[in-house]
């Protein structure tokens, strides 16, 4: 959101953003790989920008005063990983 308004900001902003995707993408190779999750589907790059875009949404709607239905997104999150888990037992 920086960016938005200060151009300046934008390569600096982009520097970052393409390191958190790097950290990321990093984790969730072996993340996917310990899980077996398919990645025909949803390739790590996808999966970490899901991620990304995700987090800076919950934050965007924060800032906004919204929090409607973000409960029930952390709990569906949540459940979905305890079945993952389960499953790798």
């Amino acid at each position: 959101a920086l960016a938005w308004n200060r151009p300046e900001l934008r390569d600096r902003i982009g520097r970052v953003n393409a390191e958190w995707r790097s950290v990321l993408t990093d984790a969730f190779e072996g993340v996917v790989r310990d899980y077996e999750i398919d990645t025909s589907a949803f390739p790590v790059s996808a999966i970490a920008s899901l991620v990304m875009t995700f987090n800076e949404g919950m934050i965007l709607e924060r800032l906004s005063g919204i929090t409607e239905g973000q409960q029930d997104l952390m709990d569906a999150v949540d459940r979905w990983l305890l079945s993952l888990e389960r499953s790798r037992r």
